[in-house]
């Protein structure tokens, strides 16, 4: 059976035009023609975001019966009773009106369950910007329902199996396969996450819940994925949940307002491993923290696996509340740094390797010294070299790689100015603005002031007499005197008052210069 197509497109409004549907041929090509017609028209209808959100993969369209000069009948399946009773109660007459558009007024639309199609019992939303990270797709590993992320991949390539997939044979791309632990480059950067990770899959519930959490582009997805891939192979039959925190807190909502609250529940809490990404979107929002709180102790009463991933430590996540950090502590908790040398060449080794790409070492080592914020950004200077390589179709030397990286490599070495240093200390512990510029000597200002300039010192070419001058006015002793005394404090460790919160020092450190490698 064929399945809806995901197609970005620009045009959110309904046609008005109606082209009959063949009705005669009963041929293969002639049913796919039908289908791809009424798909297009409701995607134009619903929008694209919206069809991919509701159609895109949990739901399958076909010709169930052809009429001749009467019309026929479009078959909507979808993989279980709830989801379909739901769809069809909020779609039924988008549906029909694109039927009809697509193929005349005297076609039908009939709904059918079909365990083929599939994928949770829960309504699963697309992120904001519109790409298919994080939602679920089945794969067949048992008696019990299984999923796992999807992600895109290579045309004509299954993301499970590495065979033609029903989108690819209707000629729409396929996805790539979910990352896998083998995959992942370990370092000193990662090595606790990746152990941490490890153990989870293979020893389900003693490290639960596991926290993950650094900065954008270090790697924390790509764990998310791979546990997911690993647990599976390691517990056939086990069911997996991968969800955006976004995602969980959309379907909570329009489960509460709905009726699908207790087919939202049993999707979550019957999961043998719930895998939650960006924790940080959860603050503030109490019905939903709640609902996550009631779901770490109904998992945690079974004996289940949990994990979570955030851009940021659990101390700066008070929005979260206490009972939640309370019980989010009991777990295991592992930092991810921005990836080392080691782990930057690796990671470009490896997906050259992966996609056929020939790469001297000297190109390798260029890449992996000058792109140092993070892995996306080593993602892109190798989908720049690759795509300068076939279009000059010539392999990739240093000089190529020099000249096509060149306005890659002057931004990731962008100047960091004293304005950057005190935005970003004020944005990782809430300090108003102006503060570290003020004449205050407060404790919970002078020691963002001090941190701050011991930072300047660090990160920028400014002198001393101008890092004294920006921040209070102050001269070139009080910005030396600063220095030493932030680095006395690393040396013991010591933990610092920042805005009525108490830090560690090196802590503090890391949260700071993660706001200002995120720019």
């Amino acid at each position: 059976m064929a399945k809806a197509a995901v197609i970005a497109t620009e045009s959110g409004n309904e046609p008005h035009h109606t082209q009959a549907c063949p009705t005669g041929s009963g041929q293969e090509s002639d049913r796919r023609r039908t289908v791809t017609r009424v798909e297009e028209v409701l995607r134009e209808r619903l929008g694209a975001e919206r069809y991919a959100v509701w159609f895109g993969d949990s739901v399958a369209i076909d010709v169930e019966a052809v009429g001749g000069e009467a019309g026929g009948s479009i078959v909507v399946c979808v993989g279980n009773a709830f989801s379909q009773e739901w769809l069809k109660r909020t779609f039924h007459d988008d549906v029909e009106a694109a039927v009809r558009t697509a193929c005349g007024a005297g076609w039908s639309v009939a709904w059918r369950t079909d365990a083929a199609t599939a994928i949770v019992t829960v309504p699963v939303v697309v992120p904001a910007q519109g790409t298919l990270q994080g939602m679920l797709q089945p794969v067949a590993a048992g008696p019990r329902e299984t999923v796992r992320p999807r992600r895109l991949g290579a045309v004509g390539q299954s993301a499970s199996r590495g065979q033609p997939s029903q989108e690819s044979r209707g000629g729409i791309a396929a996805r790539r396969p979910a990352a896998g632990l083998d995959s992942f480059v370990v370092g000193p950067s990662n090595r606790m996450a990746f152990a941490a990770i490890e153990i989870a899959a293979s020893r389900p519930g003693e490290m639960s819940p596991l926290v993950i959490h650094g900065p954008s582009g270090v790697g924390k997805s790509h764990l998310l994925e791979g546990i997911c891939g690993r647990f599976r192979d390691l517990h056939p039959g086990a069911t997996t949940l991968l969800l955006s925190a976004e995602q969980f807190t959309t379907s909570f909502l329009q489960s509460l307002h709905g009726s699908g609250l207790p087919g939202f529940r049993r999707g979550c809490r019957n999961a043998d491993l719930l895998v939650i990404d960006d924790l940080q979107f959860f603050a503030g929002k109490r019905a939903t923290l709640m609902e996550v709180q009631q779901t770490v102790d109904a998992l945690h009463r079974q004996g289940r696996q949990m994990v979570f991933a955030s851009d940021r430590d659990l101390a700066a996540l008070d929005g979260l509340g206490p009972d939640l950090l309370t019980r989010l502590r009991g777990g295991m908790i592992a930092r991810i740094e921005p990836p080392d040398y080691d782990v930057r060449r690796g990671i470009v080794a490896g997906v050259a390797a992966t996609r056929g790409v020939s790469l001297p070492d000297e190109v390798i080592h260029y890449v992996a010294t000058h792109m140092t914020r993070h892995a996306r950004e080593l993602i892109g200077a190798l989908n720049r070299l690759e795509a300068t390589s076939h279009m000059l179709g010539l392999p990739v030397t240093p000089g190529m790689a020099e000249e096509a990286l060149a306005d890659l490599v002057r931004s990731s070495a962008r100047s960091v100015r004293l304005a950057d240093i005190e935005r970003a200390v004020c944005s990782a512990f809430g300090i108003e603005s102006g503060s570290l510029q003020s004449s205050r000597r407060a404790r919970t200002v002078n020691h963002p002031r001090m941190l701050a300039m011991f930072l300047a010192r660090r990160h920028t070419t400014s002198a001393l007499t101008e890092i004294g001058s920006y921040f209070g006015r102050r001269s070139h002793s009080t910005v030396i005197s600063a220095q030493k005394t932030v680095g006395e404090w690393v040396a013991k460790r010591s933990r610092i008052v920042l805005a009525d919160t108490t830090w560690d020092v090196e802590e503090a450190i890391r949260r700071v210069e993660d706001v200002l490698r995120a720019g």
